[in-house]
């Protein structure tokens, strides 16, 4: 539940804190998940979230279904999702990560984290150039509905540089 509005940074009724795993301090807002073209490097899906939502809960809502591999980091695994990829006949491309029976990865599933992160970069790449070119850095609406039009019409100027690019 949300802090007393007294102690909130934000009169945003919908956004909320979360703190990143490995980093000082938390964040207050939102978080944008972005389902990207493998081969064009579209942005095929966008949703945005409360910060303090998980990201696993939106990640089957990326998932278009015509994908012949679903390349996600770590943030995105759950055995769960694994096989209803393969049952799906899609090829779970899922970064591994360690849990709490197995704090620390064998050196095959570290080598296989390796080889597919730079499948995975170009999602990263989209979210670079949505901070920095499209200034997605901060919200400046308020409320979960303003927020999530305002991503989407980022990732709108975002495909239509990339098409820009694509048809040159």
């Amino acid at each position: 539940s949300a802090p007393p509005r007294e102690d909130r940074p934000s009169n945003d009724p919908d956004a909320r804190f979360t703190k990143r795993q490995g980093k000082s301090g938390s964040t207050f807002g939102y978080k944008a998940h972005v389902g990207v073209d493998e081969g064009s490097g579209l942005i095929r899906t966008v949703l945005t979230t409360p910060a303090n939502i998980n990201d696993t809960t939106p990640a089957d809502d990326l998932i278009r279904g015509d994908e012949a591999a679903v390349w996600a980091d770590a943030a995105y695994d759950t055995h769960a999702r694994r096989a209803r990829l393969k049952a799906e006949g899609k090829k779970p491309r899922i970064a591994f990560r360690p849990n709490r029976h197995h704090p620390e990865l064998p050196p095959r599933l570290k080598r296989y984290n390796r080889l597919i992160a730079r499948r995975r970069a170009q999602v990263e790449t989209t979210f670079a150039t949505l901070k920095r070119r499209m200034r997605l850095t901060c919200i400046r609406y308020v409320g979960l509905m303003k927020a999530s039009g305002q991503v989407l019409l980022a990732s709108i100027a975002f495909n239509m540089r990339q098409w820009a690019t694509i048809a040159a």
